[in-house]
């Protein structure tokens, strides 16, 4: 199974915690949006992709990568995110990722993440990483 994981981490790296033991689960490397070239040059099974929070939505770099990929390359996706006060922000990629024609597969995971004015301090914590390595498990078992 072809799988990938990207994601937008900014001030924290709350994001990039979560992305990056998921991508353990596949022995693959997750790679930042807005830092890394990302390409998808053969067909993805399955595409984890997430963003923390940013002015109430997913960063803008995150949009504007889901905006460029290709709905016939991305076989299936999978939502995950970090936020300090808004615990919508998966479902917020998950609509970002069906306006352009994507499939997304099983349920979004979110969790806190360190932010100023929250009392987060500490997330995500080693139960919110156990909790992203289930949600990847249980993903990739129904693929």
């Amino acid at each position: 199974m072809n799988v990938k994981v990207v994601y937008y981490s900014g001030y924290k790296g709350n994001t990039r915690k979560v992305a990056s033991i998921i991508a353990e689960m596949f022995s693959i490397k997750a790679e930042r949006i807005g830092k890394d070239r990302i390409t998808i040059s053969e067909p993805v099974d399955l595409l984890f992709i997430g963003s923390g929070v940013y002015f109430g939505r997913p960063h803008k770099k995150a949009r504007a990568f889901i905006k460029e990929l290709n709905a016939s390359a991305v076989k299936n996706a999978a939502a995950f995110g970090t936020y300090g006060h808004q615990s919508t922000i998966g479902e917020q990629i998950k609509l970002c990722l069906h306006e352009q024609g994507i499939n997304t597969f099983g349920e979004t995971f979110v969790c806190k993440g360190a932010s100023i004015g929250t009392d987060n301090g500490g997330h995500p914590n080693a139960m919110d990483l156990e909790n992203a390595e289930i949600f990847a498990g249980i993903i990739a078992a129904k693929i």
